[in-house]
Protein backbone atom coordinates (compact mmCIF):
# COMPACT_ATOMS: atom_id res chain seq x y z
CA UNK A 1 0.00 0.00 0.00
CA UNK A 2 0.92 3.62 -0.46
CA UNK A 3 0.38 5.90 2.51
CA UNK A 4 0.14 9.68 2.67
CA UNK A 5 -0.36 11.58 5.92
CA UNK A 6 -0.46 15.19 7.02
CA UNK A 7 0.66 16.34 10.44
CA UNK A 8 2.56 18.95 12.39
CA UNK A 9 6.14 18.38 13.62
CA UNK A 10 7.71 15.23 12.23
CA UNK A 11 7.70 12.57 14.99
CA UNK A 12 9.44 9.81 13.03
CA UNK A 13 12.32 9.15 15.38
CA UNK A 14 11.62 5.43 15.64
CA UNK A 15 12.72 2.44 13.60
CA UNK A 16 9.24 1.74 12.28
CA UNK A 17 10.09 1.94 8.64
CA UNK A 18 12.53 -0.04 6.52
CA UNK A 19 13.23 2.97 4.30
CA UNK A 20 13.39 6.63 5.25
CA UNK A 21 9.96 8.23 4.61
CA UNK A 22 9.71 11.26 2.37
CA UNK A 23 8.74 14.37 4.33
CA UNK A 24 7.87 17.76 2.85
CA UNK A 25 6.77 20.54 5.22
CA UNK A 26 3.90 18.98 7.23
CA UNK A 27 3.36 15.98 4.93
CA UNK A 28 4.93 12.54 4.82
CA UNK A 29 4.84 9.81 2.20
CA UNK A 30 5.98 6.20 2.47
CA UNK A 31 5.24 2.69 1.22
CA UNK A 32 4.04 -0.11 3.48
CA UNK A 33 4.14 -3.86 2.84
CA UNK A 34 2.69 -5.19 6.11
CA UNK A 35 -0.94 -5.32 7.21
CA UNK A 36 -3.15 -2.26 7.57
CA UNK A 37 -3.93 -3.18 11.18
CA UNK A 38 -0.25 -3.08 12.07
CA UNK A 39 0.12 0.26 10.33
CA UNK A 40 -2.84 1.76 12.23
CA UNK A 41 -1.37 0.48 15.50
CA UNK A 42 1.94 2.23 14.80
CA UNK A 43 0.24 5.47 13.76
CA UNK A 44 -1.96 5.44 16.86
CA UNK A 45 1.15 4.96 18.98
CA UNK A 46 2.80 7.95 17.33
CA UNK A 47 -0.32 10.05 17.89
CA UNK A 48 -0.40 9.16 21.59
CA UNK A 49 3.30 9.90 22.05
CA UNK A 50 3.06 13.20 20.18
CA UNK A 51 0.11 15.29 21.47
CA UNK A 52 0.70 17.93 18.79
CA UNK A 53 0.29 15.43 15.96
CA UNK A 54 -3.02 15.44 14.09
CA UNK A 55 -3.13 12.66 11.52
CA UNK A 56 -5.13 12.64 8.31
CA UNK A 57 -4.36 9.31 6.67
CA UNK A 58 -4.92 8.15 3.10
CA UNK A 59 -4.21 4.47 2.41
CA UNK A 60 -4.72 2.66 -0.86
CA UNK A 61 -3.17 1.40 -4.05
CA UNK A 62 -3.45 4.96 -5.40
CA UNK A 63 -2.88 8.25 -3.56
CA UNK A 64 -2.27 11.90 -4.44
CA UNK A 65 0.76 13.50 -2.83
CA UNK A 66 1.30 17.18 -3.60
CA UNK A 67 0.70 17.37 -7.38
CA UNK A 68 1.61 13.74 -8.08
CA UNK A 69 -0.65 10.73 -8.50
CA UNK A 70 1.13 7.61 -7.20
CA UNK A 71 -0.28 4.17 -7.89
CA UNK A 72 0.63 0.53 -7.41
CA UNK A 73 -0.30 -1.17 -10.67
CA UNK A 74 0.14 -4.91 -10.36
CA UNK A 75 3.27 -4.46 -8.26
CA UNK A 76 4.75 -1.75 -10.52
CA UNK A 77 5.13 1.90 -9.52
CA UNK A 78 3.04 4.19 -11.72
CA UNK A 79 3.18 7.98 -11.39
CA UNK A 80 1.76 10.93 -13.27
CA UNK A 81 0.98 14.62 -12.77
CA UNK A 82 -2.17 15.20 -10.72
CA UNK A 83 -4.40 18.17 -11.54
CA UNK A 84 -6.81 19.18 -8.82
CA UNK A 85 -10.29 19.13 -10.39
CA UNK A 86 -11.37 21.99 -8.12
CA UNK A 87 -8.65 24.31 -9.46
CA UNK A 88 -8.91 26.36 -12.63
CA UNK A 89 -7.52 24.55 -15.66
CA UNK A 90 -4.98 26.07 -18.07
CA UNK A 91 -3.93 28.76 -15.59
CA UNK A 92 -0.45 30.24 -15.51
CA UNK A 93 1.11 31.03 -12.12
CA UNK A 94 0.94 34.64 -11.01
CA UNK A 95 4.28 36.39 -11.38
CA UNK A 96 5.44 39.97 -11.05
CA UNK A 97 8.16 41.76 -12.91
CA UNK A 98 9.47 40.18 -16.10
CA UNK A 99 6.38 38.11 -16.84
CA UNK A 100 7.55 36.57 -20.11
CA UNK A 101 10.92 35.55 -18.71
CA UNK A 102 9.42 34.03 -15.57
CA UNK A 103 6.78 32.14 -17.53
CA UNK A 104 9.56 30.83 -19.78
CA UNK A 105 11.32 29.47 -16.70
CA UNK A 106 8.03 28.05 -15.44
CA UNK A 107 7.38 26.22 -18.72
CA UNK A 108 10.85 24.68 -18.69
CA UNK A 109 10.49 23.62 -15.04
CA UNK A 110 7.02 22.19 -15.70
CA UNK A 111 8.34 20.13 -18.63
CA UNK A 112 11.20 18.79 -16.51
CA UNK A 113 8.75 17.95 -13.74
CA UNK A 114 6.50 16.15 -16.24
CA UNK A 115 9.41 14.04 -17.49
CA UNK A 116 10.45 13.13 -13.96
CA UNK A 117 6.96 12.42 -12.62
CA UNK A 118 5.21 10.72 -15.55
CA UNK A 119 6.33 7.11 -15.71
CA UNK A 120 4.37 6.41 -18.92
CA UNK A 121 5.15 8.10 -22.23
CA UNK A 122 1.42 8.61 -22.94
CA UNK A 123 0.98 10.60 -19.72
CA UNK A 124 4.06 12.68 -20.48
CA UNK A 125 2.81 13.64 -23.94
CA UNK A 126 -0.60 14.45 -22.52
CA UNK A 127 0.98 16.72 -19.89
CA UNK A 128 3.22 18.37 -22.51
CA UNK A 129 0.18 19.20 -24.65
CA UNK A 130 -1.59 20.54 -21.55
CA UNK A 131 1.35 22.87 -20.82
CA UNK A 132 1.49 24.05 -24.43
CA UNK A 133 -2.24 24.82 -24.41
CA UNK A 134 -1.88 26.65 -21.10
CA UNK A 135 0.59 29.08 -22.66
CA UNK A 136 -1.49 29.51 -25.83
CA UNK A 137 -4.73 30.11 -23.92
CA UNK A 138 -3.03 32.83 -21.88
CA UNK A 139 -1.94 34.79 -24.93
CA UNK A 140 1.54 33.48 -25.72
CA UNK A 141 2.31 32.89 -29.37
CA UNK A 142 2.80 29.53 -31.03
CA UNK A 143 6.37 30.60 -31.79
CA UNK A 144 7.02 31.18 -28.08
CA UNK A 145 5.72 27.72 -27.19
CA UNK A 146 7.54 25.95 -30.03
CA UNK A 147 10.86 27.58 -29.19
CA UNK A 148 10.80 26.63 -25.52
CA UNK A 149 9.47 23.11 -26.00
CA UNK A 150 12.00 22.44 -28.75
CA UNK A 151 14.81 23.72 -26.51
CA UNK A 152 13.69 21.28 -23.83
CA UNK A 153 14.10 18.30 -26.16
CA UNK A 154 17.26 19.62 -27.81
CA UNK A 155 19.05 19.79 -24.46
CA UNK A 156 19.82 16.07 -24.69
CA UNK A 157 19.65 15.90 -28.51
CA UNK A 158 16.31 14.12 -28.22
CA UNK A 159 14.37 15.88 -30.95
CA UNK A 160 12.67 12.64 -32.03
CA UNK A 161 11.34 12.16 -28.50
CA UNK A 162 8.83 14.96 -28.93
CA UNK A 163 6.57 12.87 -31.14
CA UNK A 164 7.68 9.42 -30.04
CA UNK A 165 5.34 7.01 -28.28
CA UNK A 166 8.02 4.41 -27.61
CA UNK A 167 8.24 3.62 -23.89
CA UNK A 168 11.84 2.38 -24.03
CA UNK A 169 13.06 5.56 -25.72
CA UNK A 170 11.14 7.63 -23.20
CA UNK A 171 12.67 5.74 -20.26
CA UNK A 172 16.17 6.60 -21.54
CA UNK A 173 15.19 10.24 -22.02
CA UNK A 174 13.70 10.33 -18.54
CA UNK A 175 16.85 8.84 -17.01
CA UNK A 176 18.91 11.64 -18.55
CA UNK A 177 16.80 14.21 -16.74
CA UNK A 178 17.12 12.32 -13.45
CA UNK A 179 20.91 12.29 -13.84
CA UNK A 180 20.88 15.99 -14.74
CA UNK A 181 18.90 16.91 -11.62
CA UNK A 182 21.22 14.86 -9.41
CA UNK A 183 24.20 16.64 -10.96
CA UNK A 184 22.57 20.04 -10.37
CA UNK A 185 21.83 19.16 -6.74
CA UNK A 186 25.43 18.04 -6.21
CA UNK A 187 26.69 21.27 -7.76
CA UNK A 188 24.37 23.34 -5.55
CA UNK A 189 25.57 21.52 -2.43
CA UNK A 190 29.16 22.08 -3.47
CA UNK A 191 28.55 25.79 -4.03
CA UNK A 192 26.81 26.16 -0.67
CA UNK A 193 29.69 24.39 1.04
CA UNK A 194 32.24 26.66 -0.63
CA UNK A 195 30.16 29.71 0.22
CA UNK A 196 29.86 28.69 3.87
CA UNK A 197 33.65 28.44 4.12
CA UNK A 198 34.20 31.73 2.25
CA UNK A 199 35.81 29.87 -0.66
CA UNK A 200 33.30 31.00 -3.27
CA UNK A 201 34.49 34.10 -5.13
CA UNK A 202 32.01 36.00 -7.30
CA UNK A 203 33.54 38.62 -9.60
CA UNK A 204 31.79 41.07 -11.93
CA UNK A 205 33.38 42.93 -14.80
CA UNK A 206 32.17 45.38 -17.41
CA UNK A 207 31.61 43.85 -20.82
CA UNK A 208 31.68 46.19 -23.81
CA UNK A 209 32.42 43.96 -26.81
CA UNK A 210 34.67 41.09 -27.85
CA UNK A 211 34.96 37.33 -27.17
CA UNK A 212 33.66 37.01 -23.61
CA UNK A 213 34.33 33.25 -23.38
CA UNK A 214 37.92 33.80 -24.43
CA UNK A 215 38.38 36.41 -21.69
CA UNK A 216 36.93 34.07 -19.07
CA UNK A 217 39.27 31.27 -20.11
CA UNK A 218 42.30 33.57 -20.04
CA UNK A 219 41.28 34.82 -16.61
CA UNK A 220 41.04 31.28 -15.22
CA UNK A 221 44.37 30.35 -16.81
CA UNK A 222 46.10 33.32 -15.18
CA UNK A 223 44.42 32.61 -11.85
CA UNK A 224 45.59 28.99 -11.93
CA UNK A 225 49.09 30.08 -12.88
CA UNK A 226 49.53 32.43 -9.93
CA UNK A 227 47.47 30.61 -7.29
CA UNK A 228 48.01 26.97 -8.23
CA UNK A 229 49.68 26.12 -4.92
CA UNK A 230 47.89 28.67 -2.74
CA UNK A 231 46.41 27.26 0.47
CA UNK A 232 43.04 28.97 -0.07
CA UNK A 233 42.86 30.38 -3.61
CA UNK A 234 43.90 27.29 -5.56
CA UNK A 235 41.48 25.69 -7.99
CA UNK A 236 40.96 22.72 -5.66
CA UNK A 237 40.09 24.94 -2.68
CA UNK A 238 38.06 27.75 -4.26
CA UNK A 239 35.47 28.35 -6.94
CA UNK A 240 35.38 31.52 -9.04
CA UNK A 241 32.21 32.69 -10.77
CA UNK A 242 32.58 35.37 -13.43
CA UNK A 243 29.59 37.43 -14.50
CA UNK A 244 29.42 40.41 -16.81
CA UNK A 245 27.90 43.83 -16.57
CA UNK A 246 27.25 45.77 -19.76
CA UNK A 247 29.07 49.05 -19.95
CA UNK A 248 26.15 50.63 -21.78
CA UNK A 249 22.75 51.01 -20.22
CA UNK A 250 19.65 49.61 -21.86
CA UNK A 251 18.60 53.12 -22.86
CA UNK A 252 21.92 53.59 -24.65
CA UNK A 253 21.30 50.46 -26.70
CA UNK A 254 17.69 51.27 -27.56
CA UNK A 255 18.00 54.98 -28.31
CA UNK A 256 19.69 56.45 -31.35
CA UNK A 257 21.00 59.90 -31.85
CA UNK A 258 18.56 62.00 -33.83
CA UNK A 259 19.75 63.29 -37.15
CA UNK A 260 19.94 67.03 -37.58
CA UNK A 261 18.10 68.58 -40.46
CA UNK A 262 18.36 72.08 -41.77
CA UNK A 263 15.04 73.80 -41.89
CA UNK A 264 14.66 76.28 -44.69
CA UNK A 265 12.14 79.04 -44.25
Amino acid sequence: NTVSTTWGPNPLSHDYFVKQPLTIEDGIFFTWNSSNDELHTILETIEKQQPNVRLKIFIGSKVQFLNTCIENRHGQLYTRIYHDPTSQSYALPYVSGHTKVKHSHWLRSALIQAACVCSAVDDFNEERIYLELTCLVNGYSLRFVERHVQHFFDYFNANSMRYSMDQTTYDKFRRQWFDFIVMQDDLTDKMEKLDSTDNLIHLNYFYDFGPRCQFNQQFHDLWDHYFDHHAILSKEKSKIILTTKHFHSLNAFLTQEKSTYQVQL
